[in-house]
């Protein structure tokens, strides 16, 4: 028997220590939910899950933008629709003058409401804007975390309408930009869906790698503790299995 060297209590205090530290990681997961809380639970995971995170953010951000470009056509064709109605109404207003029973006097009346209407037309196509940015214009909006656009040209000056042939034309260009419009909104809605969408997938596949699974977390928290408890039993039966010795001294 020896007494110098107790490796039996050198044992169990490893043990001890071991078992304690594992614990204690295993109540840090589960206090915060993740499986990678430091680089040192995972560096290649924790380098996954940082690419994906960002690449989630990224895609939220374009699903933002597309949803906002949207928002700046809604305005574009709500424009685009009064101007619609506004030359209407002019090519009511030139079918009236030019018919034979509109006096002299009915004629300027009418010329003076057509000019005001121009001057309309001409007011709401330039005020029209989103956050300060015309709305009638070269639009680009950014709806991915590449080099991947959405454009839609809206280039829309309503002449001015003297006669039935200029309020035909007139009706065209309008009917042009609400078709363009009607495209571009049409693809951003669509590019919202896939894009949140996308936003899912990616959130999980990070959350894979990430976070802790909870009830297997538990299991082996649990493990870890009961080995801690039993190391420290041992540790202190080592150390009384060395007062033994005392025994042979008496």
């Amino acid at each position: 028997m020896r007494i110098n060297t107790n490796v039996g209590a050198l044992t169990a205090s490893r043990n001890v220590f071991l078992n304690s530290m594992a614990t204690e990681k295993s109540m840090g997961k589960l206090s915060s939910g993740l499986r990678i809380s430091r680089a040192s639970d995972d560096a290649a995971g924790l380098s996954i899950a940082n690419t994906l995170r960002t690449q989630s953010r990224s895609l939220s951000q374009a699903s933002a933008n597309a949803e906002q470009g949207n928002a700046m056509l809604q305005i574009a064709e709500s424009a685009a629709s009064t101007v619609q109605r506004i030359v209407e109404r002019q090519k009511e207003l030139v079918i009236q003058r030019a018919n034979g029973t509109t006096d002299t006097n009915a004629s300027t009346i009418i010329t003076a409401e057509l000019t005001a209407l121009d001057a309309e037309k001409t007011r709401i196509v330039g005020q029209s804007n989103f956050m300060g940015t015309s709305v009638f214009g070269a639009l680009t909006f950014q709806v991915s975390d590449a080099a991947s656009t959405v454009a839609a040209t809206l280039t829309f000056v309503p002449g001015a309408v003297t006669d039935i042939t200029t309020a035909d034309s007139a009706l065209v260009a309008v009917n042009t930009i609400l078709g363009t419009v009607g495209r571009a909104s049409n693809v951003l809605e669509y590019t919202t869906q896939n894009l949140k969408a996308a936003v899912v997938n990616v959130r999980a596949a990070e959350s894979t790698i990430r976070d802790v699974d909870m009830a297997e977390e538990m299991a082996t928290f649990t493990k870890n503790n009961i080995l801690t408890q039993a190391a420290q039993a041992m540790l202190s039966q080592a150390n009384q299995g060395s007062q033994s010795v005392l025994q042979l001294l008496r």
